[in-house]
């Protein structure tokens, strides 16, 4: 939720999840959860889900991604950090090696208002996350990469959920493994 001026509340687009049914290739069971979406690809529109979500943000995105070279996703960021929304990265250094993620997210890295880490986790593994927080409410996990074969090829799941508990519990995560990255536990 976002306060307005005089203790005026918006909703969240998302708050009510079932906007992204729009994005699934069949109908969910009766009995789904009202609270939570998940998609799969390459069946369902995963890509254009993604979209969707970072597109409802207003006031902050926070993203842990292991692996980062979609062009549409990378403008949908730029955009909410030149549009005035907090952006904070986390991404895994053994990816970030490539011309292809460098040069795909050139962009974003030199927008005011993003915050980026680039390293390992704190073993100095892989950082292997693929997940994120719009507004502090709306969490997003699975096993899909920002890439085009992770988002339209490979067999990955896409799962969103409107809680604002497990978002905190994401974000604290999410702020250790960028502090370490940073060099700031």
């Amino acid at each position: 939720m976002r306060f307005l001026g005089r203790g005026l509340v918006m909703a969240h687009p998302l708050n009510d999840i079932s906007v992204l049914d729009q994005f699934a290739a069949a109908p969910f069971p009766p009995g789904y959860p009202v609270d939570r979406r998940t998609r799969f690809s390459p069946a369902d529109k995963v890509h254009e889900a993604l979209l969707f979500i970072l597109a409802s943000a207003q006031q902050s995105i926070d993203i842990a991604m292991y692996a980062f070279t979609d062009p549409d996703l990378n403008t949908a960021l730029t955009a909410s950090a030149t549009s005035g929304i907090r952006v904070r990265l986390t991404l895994d250094s053994s990816q970030f090696r490539s011309d292809d993620e460098k040069d795909k997210l050139a962009s974003l890295l030199a927008a005011a208002g993003v915050d980026v880490s680039i390293g390992t986790s704190e073993k100095g593994a892989i950082m292997h996350l693929k997940s994120g927080v719009v507004d502090g409410t709306v969490l997003w996990t699975g096993s899909t990469n920002w890439s085009d074969s992770g988002e339209e090829k490979q067999d990955n799941s896409l799962r969103v959920s409107v809680s604002p508990a497990e978002a905190a519990q994401f974000v604290a995560r999410f702020s250790a493994i960028h502090a370490y990255q940073k060099g700031t536990p």
